[in-house]
């Protein structure tokens, strides 16, 4: 038996979960779905896609702060990384769209 909440087989008579603690009710006709139950939490995606799009901001800001400066060889690198800090952002957009 396949514990509906972490997708962890168990013994077919087991009245919990093994692995996360969660009580079994056994049923005949219990569909089980495996890739249902090691679904990510909506969490961790909103947060993964927060942080992408965060980590993109902030290599565009660095790089702005960079180009902003007076020396040559800061604004060589601002500009390098407000370049790959915007494609970056842009190829997550894509890859999410897809």
């Amino acid at each position: 038996m396949f514990c509906p909440k972490c997708g962890t087989k168990n013994q077919e008579n087991a009245q919990y979960c093994q692995d996360c603690g969660k009580i079994l009710n056994r049923t005949e006709n219990q569909s089980f779905n495996y890739y249902e139950a090691k679904k990510p939490s909506i969490f961790i995606v909103i947060l993964g896609y927060f942080l992408g799009i965060l980590g993109g901001f902030f290599g565009i800001l660095i790089g702005l702060y960079l180009l902003s400066k007076d020396n040559h060889n800061s604004k060589f690198h601002g500009r390098n990384i407000v370049i790959i800090a915007v494609i970056s952002m842009i190829l997550g957009l894509i890859l999410t769209l897809l």
